[in-house]
């Protein structure tokens, strides 16, 4: 049990890795610091989505599939992707790019969240 709620709290890296690099994106092609700063925060301001993500998506697909032993990365990480993009469309908005930015930052908080319990599970 210890191990999932460290692995959650991994997985709320993924606004801030997301938003460093759509920022760092759009500051080497504009070359506009403030789009850097613009960026890092709306993503850590849809922070609630991934969590959200997690909670209502990910954790219980994760549960299903260790309890009949089939557990998946794919079927997890689907799973965040879809999650997050009806979140960010019930919650946010309706259209545009945040859809696809939001359903990033779930897939990789998903991808952080297995990945630190095979960390945790190999030591």
């Amino acid at each position: 049990m210890k191990n999932v709620a460290t692995a959650i709290g991994v997985s709320m890296l993924s606004p801030v890795i997301v938003g460093s690099l759509l920022g760092m994106y759009f500051v080497f092609v504009y070359g506009d610091g403030e789009l850097f700063w613009q960026l890092l925060t709306t993503a850590i301001a849809n922070a609630h989505i991934v969590g959200i993500s997690m909670a209502v998506c990910v954790l219980p697909t994760y549960h299903f599939l260790y309890k009949r032993n089939k557990v998946t990365y794919s079927a997890v990480m689907t799973t965040a992707m879809i999650g997050g993009a009806v979140l960010t469309y019930l919650f946010s908005v309706s259209g545009g790019p945040i859809i696809i930015a939001n359903s990033i930052m779930c897939s990789l908080g998903a991808a952080l969240f297995l990945y630190s319990l095979r960390r945790h599970r190999a030591s």
